[in-house]
């Protein structure tokens, strides 16, 4: 009796927890993929408009630079 009533207060928490999963984490899960979505579709047309329209060129020392830099800044941060 006790065993079954454990059962059951159990597949009531699950059922309940898996509610409010679906009432809130697929809508929240939804709108970050269309944040996501908008920000790489943005990012798409402002390389487009730099690198065509502006005629800009793609320098890797740059960017090569800027990730010796972004290191030295996080290791900064990340020393205990």
């Amino acid at each position: 009796m006790l065993e079954e009533l454990g059962w059951i207060i159990a597949f009531l928490a699950v059922f309940l927890v898996t509610h409010y999963q679906f009432k809130y984490c697929i809508p929240i899960t939804l709108w970050s993929l269309k944040i996501i979505q908008t920000c790489l579709i943005i990012l798409m047309c402002k390389l487009y408009v730099v690198f065509r329209v502006y005629g800009k060129s793609i320098d890797l020392s740059q960017f090569n630079v800027f990730i010796q830099e972004f290191l030295n800044v996080t290791s900064k941060y990340t020393d205990l």
